[in-house]
């Protein structure tokens, strides 16, 4: 390599998860993944990393096989240096060692049967890094990874010397690690090429030989406005040609071309840490938008570059404290991963549990993430479907198994009912309600549901005025990055800035003062006395006496609220029924009861009352029953009782960002049943079964 030159390591990484539409697979396919390639075949003399992830890469494979011929026909010719990772894109540092070294292997026998080559380097899910990673990867072939600079300059390393690439290691496992120069991250593509190359040229004249950029491929077409940008006003093959001119002064070249050619510049170790806009996003909102503040200050006075390394957020698994939902999705695939090593690893169980690993339903920060209901049912059904194969193995010849642990890692125990048919984990210091109510047959997690939370960015909904209907950002001259963007901001986002204050769990119990006012609840009950219902497992003790029977299982709960015995016991039978049923001993006069169920149907479809279904999105009905399908999944849930109750229905609705803007998303269905408190409660049932109105 010549002392006289500068080298661009580029790399683009291109990944859709686990559970996206066919519709946006395919337009990633022609909006940008086979453009830059077809552009990339015009440029012999360009020669990059590219790293695709597995749910891509099978998706691709199965529908748009030509990809595959034009991507190997690079490869073969020198062109492009593929990488590999954790094949399903899992945060490597928050899943089991073993599935870690799974996930790499599963990567790297694709690319070797597929396109005849060894990935040396790894790409680092959302460059996510603990100090033990050379440790977890090691033996597996991998030579390097990418970080991002916040990570080195977190380790005190000065900026001018964030650039090449560093030794680090862990028990002497060791690894090269290149840095990501923001900078660049913010400029490829959104500014005219000439603006890199002089900034590559700045690089040059201060000694620097070796700089790196790696980013999102999705920027390249399929990020709003870039496809017009990239492809067809001709960026990419603008930064091509001008990259070519300069020639004699700076090289585009692949990753493993620069640990063959340079020496690493010294010995580093990195604390855990992310990209700098992960860190702001993992932070629970007061805090974040408190970070901001102190960010924009910085700015503002001149010196955020030299504080960028030591002004950090939070760390990745925040969003675990932040979202309690992303949590509970998390302890379940650790909960199979466990199971699945206990059956034997079975094949096809292996393959459904790291698929459930993908990472991008776990959190949220740009993209819709985990407020995405399509995301987490793909997460759910395939952790069910790994839990189903190895069913066999865990509950033997009994119709279920029921432990009491420490689900969720909250510090307090949890009742977990898992049968062959129906899943029904109950918290007790939580109301005595179900956290988890998984449906077998159809792999589906009815419990799939997220509260309303309040998020960093929805003060600014709240300082926005609203706008026009549309936002015009035609005088711009380049496409801006999503983080820049303008977002629309209507009345109907404003008002639904409303926060629960309770978990969604269903066969919620809530005791109130007065009768409630039916027309005003929108899924909460604000004269609840929900918070001082803390129940206890009647029969730690007997658990042997309540598996007794194969037809059914019966557990009671108890609280004590103001001077009353609240009395709750669920009965399950191995068809997937359950009732609840309630016992209040001296209950105050005037005084009603709620049971509420917080239900997830992926499909959206609206409940039916007495065989109709709701003509509005809310309502209140005084009836015996509802029904709540997903015909698309060939799944029913039928909730009744003997006795007729006041019955108010209304969509869970979430406000949240995703790269177009601001939106308000579905993520179920809340149904509370209501009655006086007069004389015995009566029970309430749910069954849960296939439909014959599948489509």
């Amino acid at each position: 390599m010549s002392d006289n030159k500068i080298y661009l390591g580029l790399c683009v990484h291109s990944h859709q998860p686990v559970g996206n539409s066919h519709e946006v697979f395919l337009k990633g396919f022609q909006k940008c993944y086979m453009p830059f390639l077809e552009i990339l075949q015009e440029y012999p003399h360009v020669s990059l990393t590219l790293h695709y992830s597995g749910p891509l890469l099978e998706w691709l494979e199965q529908n748009r096989p030509e990809f595959f011929d034009v991507l190997s026909g690079l490869v073969d010719r020198g062109q492009v240096e593929l990488m590999g990772g954790g094949f399903y894109e899992p945060i490597i540092p928050v899943i089991p060692r073993a599935d870690v070294r799974r996930q790499i292997t599963m990567s790297s026998r694709y690319l070797e049967e597929r396109f005849k080559t060894s990935p040396r380097g790894i790409w680092c899910t959302e460059r996510i890094w603990e100090p033990d990673m050379p440790l977890k990867v090691s033996g597996l072939g991998v030579e390097y990874t990418l970080l991002d600079d916040s990570h080195f300059l977190s380790a005190g390393i000065d900026p001018e010397d964030v650039h090449g690439y560093y030794m680090t290691e862990r028990l002497g496992h060791p690894l090269k690690v290149f840095p990501v120069d923001m900078r660049l991250r913010y400029m490829i593509p959104f500014r005219e090429p000439q603006e890199t190359i002089d900034y590559l040229y700045a690089l040059r004249d201060k000694g620097v030989r070796m700089v790196t950029y790696g980013d999102d491929g999705e920027k390249f077409g399929m990020w709003p406005g870039t496809y017009d940008w990239v492809i067809d006003q001709g960026w990419l093959r603008r930064f091509f040609d001008e990259m070519g001119r300069v020639s004699d002064h700076m090289e585009i070249i692949p990753l493993s071309r620069a640990i063959d050619s340079l020496e690493p510049r010294a010995l580093v170790y990195l604390p855990t840490s992310t990209y700098q806009e992960m860190m702001e996003w993992s932070l629970p909102a007061a805090a974040g938008r408190h970070y901001k503040g102190i960010v924009e200050q910085a700015k503002q006075a001149g010196d955020w570059e030299k504080k960028r390394g030591f002004v950090r957020g939070g760390m990745w698994d925040n969003f675990l404290a932040k979202y309690p939902e992303s949590n509970l999705m998390h302890k379940k695939m650790l909960h199979i991963s466990a199971m699945t090593k206990k059956a034997g690893m079975p094949a096809e169980a292996e393959v459904y549990l790291l698929r459930a690993q993908c990472n991008c339903a776990y959190w949220h920060g740009l993209f819709g993430g985990v407020y995405l209901r399509g995301l987490r049912d793909a997460v759910y059904s395939n952790l069910l479907k790994a839990e189903d194969i190895c069913d066999s193995t865990a509950l033997k010849d009994r119709p279920w198994t029921m432990e009491i642990m420490d689900y969720d890692m909250d510090g307090r125990d949890e009742v977990c009912i898992q049968g062959r048919i129906l899943n029904l984990f109950i918290s007790p210091h939580k109301n005595a309600g179900v956290f988890a109510l998984e449906y077998k047959p159809a792999f589906y997690s009815l419990s799939n549901i997220l509260m309303r939370h309040p998020e960093i960015y929805h003060q600014e909904i709240l300082d926005t005025p609203s706008s026009p209907d549309s936002l015009d950002n035609s005088d711009t001259d380049t496409p801006l990055s999503i983080h820049d963007m303008p977002r629309l901001v209507t009345d109907e986002l404003k008002a639904g800035l409303v926060y629960d204050t309770y978990p969604r769990f269903s066969f919620m119990t809530h005791i109130l003062d007065t009768p409630p006012c039916l027309d005003a609840i929108r899924g909460t009950i604000p004269e609840s006395l929900y918070s001082g219902l803390e129940f206890s497992f009647v029969n730690p003790d007997g658990l042997e006496e309540a598996m007794a029977s194969k037809d059914s299982i019966e557990v009671s709960f108890e609280a004590i609220a103001r001077g009353m015995c609240i009395t709750k016991t669920y009965t399950c039978d191995a068809q997937a029924r359950v009732s609840v049923l309630h016992q209040i001993d001296n209950p105050g006069q005037g005084m009603w009861i709620g049971i509420e169920w917080n239900i997830m149907i992926v499909s959206g479809e609206r409940p039916r009352v007495e065989g109709k279904i709701m003509d509005e999105g809310s309502g209140v009905f005084h009836t015996n029953e509802i029904v709540l399908q997903d015909t698309s999944r060939a799944m029913v849930v039928r909730i009744s009782s003997g006795a007729v109750w006041d019955v108010c229905i209304s969509p869970i609705e979430c406000v949240s960002q995703n790269e177009n803007g601001f939106e308000k998303g579905f993520q179920g269905w809340n149904c509370i049943f209501l009655r006086a408190l007069e004389g015995p409660v009566p029970k309430v049932f749910m069954e849960i079964g296939p439909t014959q109105e599948a489509v």
